[in-house]
């Protein structure tokens, strides 16, 4: 039976001037949290963003925070529930909760056309702190997700439009797509 582990990486964004601006004073890092979910395909997807095999597939409900200082580095713990695969077929992916801790370097990017912010998680690196893979590296590829409110100081980016496909990658050779619906919250220290 082919094994497959679970990914519970949720890159959460931060948005801040200091990030947009280097030579910012600013030394506070600026806190989040975060919420997603993530359709994981070891056999990846279709070009409906199906997994091309649905019996091996599962989701992990994710939450997490962190911080990101004024240079644009991010640190964050996290925690996950995996179901159990799904769909037809044999089932070969066993439901779990995990804990984590990742790094990564931010970027905020803000279009001269019409004033939007993206923000950009580039190539995440961690260990797993508790579950199935307690101990166990993994890495998770860039993306990027779009600011859509500004409440009270606290900006809300989501996942866009045109979702992305990330490769999770777990230390030993396991390897699988996933896309993720996040929402991360970002506030501004006091």
């Amino acid at each position: 039976m082919r094994n497959t582990f679970c990914s519970c990486i949720l890159i959460v964004v931060l948005t801040t001037p200091a990030l947009a601006d280097p030579k910012s004073t600013n030394t506070q890092p600026r806190a989040y949290r975060s919420l997603g979910t993530c359709l994981a395909s070891p056999e990846g997807f279709n070009s409906k963003l199906e997994p091309v095999n649905s019996g091996v597939a599962w989701t992990t409900t994710i939450t997490t925070v962190g911080h990101i200082d004024d240079r644009g580095a991010a640190a964050e713990i996290g925690q996950a529930v995996d179901t159990a695969s799904f769909g037809v077929g044999p089932r070969m992916h066993m439901p779990g909760a995990h804990a984590y801790k990742d790094t990564f370097t931010a970027a905020i990017s803000k279009s001269e056309k019409d004033g939007s912010s993206t923000f950009r998680a580039e190539a995440i690196s961690g260990t797993f702190t508790a579950g199935p893979n307690v101990g166990r590296g993994f890495t998770l590829s860039s993306f990027e997700l779009k600011m859509i409110a500004n409440d009270n100081g606290t900006d809300v980016y989501v996942t866009n439009e045109s979702l992305s496909i990330q490769t999770f990658s777990l230390s030993g050779g396991v390897k699988f797509d996933r896309i993720c619906v996040l929402t991360v919250w970002i506030t501004e220290p006091r």
